[in-house]
């Protein structure tokens, strides 16, 4: 048996589709922006672009983003990681996208702003603990060659 569409259906159904993806892609960067590396979900609250900035300023280091701000299935419990940079430090040790942040040196990471200030305090080349779940399991992994971004006064 041949199945037709009728030309109104097919209209309305690609007329739907077109304006779900304008929703969910037109997201207008600001130019001049950093590339994303902090995955600001389109459809939550707004987040202060101080906060993005301080995510992206200490996320760097570790070479990965993160989902922020946390679905709620992960609020108070861990930070989602989105992507890995290859050859980043998280890379090398072992951390994957879709791994959940647990704690970083024995430090709880509840909020990305807790693995953010855990990466700050770490010393250059030391190794690092980072307890990930991944598949309903949890796993330590051991992360080094974190190095901080140097400020102004350092560079100049």
């Amino acid at each position: 048996m041949k199945q037709t569409v009728s030309a109104p259906i097919a209209l309305i159904a690609i007329a739907l589709c077109a304006g779900l993806a304008v929703v969910l892609f037109s997201r207008q960067e600001p130019q001049n922006s950093a590339p994303e590396d902090v995955f600001v979900l389109p459809f939550a609250p707004p987040a202060d672009d101080n906060q993005v900035n301080a995510l992206r300023k200490n996320m760097f280091p570790l070479g990965v983003s993160v989902i922020f701000p946390p679905l709620p299935s992960d609020r108070s419990a861990g930070v989602r990681i989105a992507l890995v940079a290859p050859g980043s430090p998280a890379a090398t040790g072992g951390m994957k996208p879709g791994d959940f942040v647990l704690s970083f040196n024995g430090l709880a990471t509840t909020h990305p702003f807790a693995l953010a200030s855990a990466i700050g305090q770490v010393e250059p080349e030391q190794s690092n603990e980072v307890v990930v779940e991944r598949s309903g399991e949890k796993q330590t992994l051991v992360v080094s060659g974190i190095k901080q971004i140097p400020t102004k006064k350092e560079l100049f």
